[in-house]
């Protein structure tokens, strides 16, 4: 295709498009949110993500999808040729060649197809047509798709008469739960995650479902404690994983600590994707069943009114934290570099205190700024605002724990928020050979069980 062809069409669909958007009524509604804000800077950052979603991998995503419908377009339409009866002309005709010669035709004289078709045979068409109407009537997708992880608004004050809170949301299972096949016994310590909406409002504190995903000690599953209109994501401690203090209570080493840091924040995303989560800080554990239900029970209103924070939330605070020295062990790190490289004179170089290798130690940094700006990129695709507060600098230090590559603050409009942490999720597993800590977090919502 010609240069001159190319930038016509180009400029059609820059012309069509224009024209979608002026008359996109749900478009326009979304743009309310941005009317305190100056009207040209809200156009210039919209077309700065337009550009990147043409300029990166999304591109290849629209082609596909477009592809993909025209090619669905063609199937149906070949298929409903198949079923579509021919005119009613038509089918008369044929069949009166197979039984007796047709008649012969007068000059300007019309053959009326109608009179020709026996009533049962109109009956007949007019059902398959009827019957084709319903089926394209099935087929008809709503204008906008409908985005089923963010509940609807519900008031703050629910008046005593109203009912469950959980009238408002959708009474499903977001995992595939399984019965809990073990016996939580009182001297057991369970570890707490976080708290989501039950999907039915009938639970009286028992522990008895467990889903598909394992816990802190990659051995247990996450088990399911549901009380009223609250349900809690929790595990049980293996003993055998962990010291014990004086007072009997589990303890940690520092590097035990670490990791399981990691994990609490993995488990938190992969949750946080599927349903409206109020997550709990690291190392909340409660010793028994009957112990932690009474804290619920105690805590049970300012968990709803925690939950409903979460839900109305629109700012993310999204944390990438590294481990310099994991990072530094990787074959693309460890092998690119010798560790005592020959100098000119013959000899070789003293390895630097602490037997880390300075041009080893510049590539750990190039690479977690390299990893920050691309997960920054992945995240603002979804979002209408955001700040960087911190992105680590090529001139940043080597640290012994867990150091901070990335620190943004996100606006996620709620018909995003499910994607949003979707994304989150999916970038935690891409990424998951340098094993990078996403920690995610509602600046409002704010809850603890202890104290």
């Amino acid at each position: 295709m010609k240069d001159d062809t190319r930038q016509h069409i180009s400029q059609l669909i820059l012309d069509e498009l224009a024209e979608e958007i002026k008359s996109n009524e749900i478009l326009r509604r979304k743009l309310e949110i941005f009317t305190d804000l100056p009207v040209e800077k809200v156009a210039q950052e919209i077309i700065k993500h337009f550009e990147y979603l043409l300029s990166s991998e999304l591109r290849d995503l629209i082609i596909h999808l477009i592809e993909q419908d025209m090619a669905t377009d063609q199937v149906e339409v070949s298929q409903e040729e198949e079923i579509t009866p021919g005119p009613p002309e038509e089918a008369p005709l044929e069949q009166v060649s197979e039984e007796e010669p047709a008649p012969e035709e007068s000059p300007g004289e019309e053959i009326s197809a109608p009179s020709e078709i026996s009533m049962p045979e109109v009956e007949e068409i007019d059902r398959a047509i009827e019957s084709i109407k319903e089926e394209l009537a099935e087929l008809d997708l709503p204008p906008e798709p409908v985005v089923p992880a963010a509940p609807p608004e519900v008031p703050r004050e629910v008046e005593e008469d109203s009912g469950s809170i959980m009238e408002h949301f959708a009474a499903k299972e977001p995992f595939p739960t399984q019965a809990a096949d073990l016996k939580i016994d009182p001297d057991d310590w369970l570890y707490f995650y976080g708290f989501t909406y039950a999907p039915d409002s009938t639970g009286k504190g028992e522990v008895n479902k467990r889903i598909g995903l394992n816990g802190i000690d990659k051995e247990a599953s996450l088990l399911l404690m549901d009380y009223g209109d609250i349900r809690a994501y929790l595990s049980r401690l293996q003993k055998e994983n962990y010291t014990f203090d004086k007072v009997g209570k589990p303890t940690l080493t520092t590097q035990r600590s670490s990791q399981i840091r990691f994990e609490h924040e993995r488990i938190l995303n992969i949750l946080r994707g599927e349903e409206v989560v109020l997550p709990l800080p690291c190392w909340s554990i409660i010793k028994g069943p009957g112990e932690s239900l009474r804290i619920i029970e105690k805590k049970y209103v300012e968990i709803l009114g925690a939950l409903i924070d979460v839900h109305d939330a629109v700012e993310w605070d999204v944390d990438v934290m590294a481990m310099d020295d994991f990072i530094m062990q990787l074959p693309e790190i460890a092998d690119s570099v010798p560790l005592h490289p020959v100098s000119r004179s013959g000899g070789r170089h003293q390895a630097p205190k602490g037997g880390r290798d300075i041009r080893k130690m510049e590539k750990v940094i190039f690479r977690e700024k390299s990893l920050a700006q691309e997960i920054h990129n992945e995240l603002l695709v979804h979002a209408s605002k955001n700040k960087i507060d911190y992105m680590v600098r090529l001139d940043s230090a080597i640290m012994g724990d867990w150091k901070s590559i990335l620190s943004a603050r996100y606006q996620i409009g709620k018909d995003k928020r499910r994607l949003f942490c979707q994304t989150v999720t999916t970038l935690q597993e891409k990424y998951s050979v340098y094993q990078l800590m996403f920690k995610t977090a509602n600046p409002v919502a704010r809850f603890s069980l202890m104290g």
